[in-house]
């Protein structure tokens, strides 16, 4: 026994909605009655819809009106956008590599006590050095983020030296490794991230 389902006759609401706008007579005024004859299709329409495309119409519905009223702007040179205020800052950096600067050092006396030195011992991290030196784990990640691709942080190696310089309130200032004989220097920006020299 073959049952089939008749299938619901589809209505065309807009061939409807056709036949119900070119039945007004414009020219009249129209009355209540005549007025609620007019809306009962249209709210029947908006009954069998689902309440999700209900909500969709009762939001996009009144976007798209805005969009049609307002006016697209003519000039498009009428957008200038500011000019952005760049200041320059100026720093010494001393990019000579470490060997260098002891040969220099141990022929001059130290001018700065702020920098310190870590050699770096077997199995040492840059965390590690990071955390038996006090310096900020904050730091360590601003650093991580621009290493570059030959990963000079990532890298380290028993005997390497690891100079550093902090700043007054604490912080990272300068951080400067010796890398296949040239000196990798790391120094925080006026805006507090982090520049590389190489």
């Amino acid at each position: 026994m073959n049952r089939r389902r008749k299938k619901k006759q589809q209505v065309d609401y807009v061939e409807l909605m056709k036949q119900k706008l070119a039945a007004i007579d414009w020219k009249q005024p129209v009355s209540k009655a005549k007025w609620q004859q007019i809306i009962q299709p249209i709210a029947q329409f908006w009954q069998y819809l689902p309440k999700l495309h209900q909500r969709a119409l009762m939001v996009l519905l009144p976007v798209v009106f805005l969009l049609l009223l307002i006016p697209a702007p003519k000039d498009k040179q009428a957008v200038v956008e500011s000019p952005v205020d760049t200041q320059r800052v100026a720093i010494q950096l001393n990019a000579q590599s470490l060997s260098e600067q002891r040969s220099v050092q141990n022929s001059e006396p130290k001018k700065s006590e702020q920098w310190k030195e870590y050699t770096v011992k077997n199995g040492d991290t840059l965390a590690q050095v990071f955390r038996s030196n006090q310096l900020p784990m904050a730091d360590l990640n601003a650093l991580v983020k621009i290493e570059g691709s030959d990963k000079p942080l990532s890298r380290i190696k028993q005997g390497q030296l690891v100079r550093f310089k902090l700043a007054n309130d604490g912080k990272l200032d300068m951080l400067q490794l010796e890398k296949s004989g040239d000196s990798v220097m790391f120094f925080r920006l006026s805006d507090g991230t982090f520049g590389r020299n190489k």
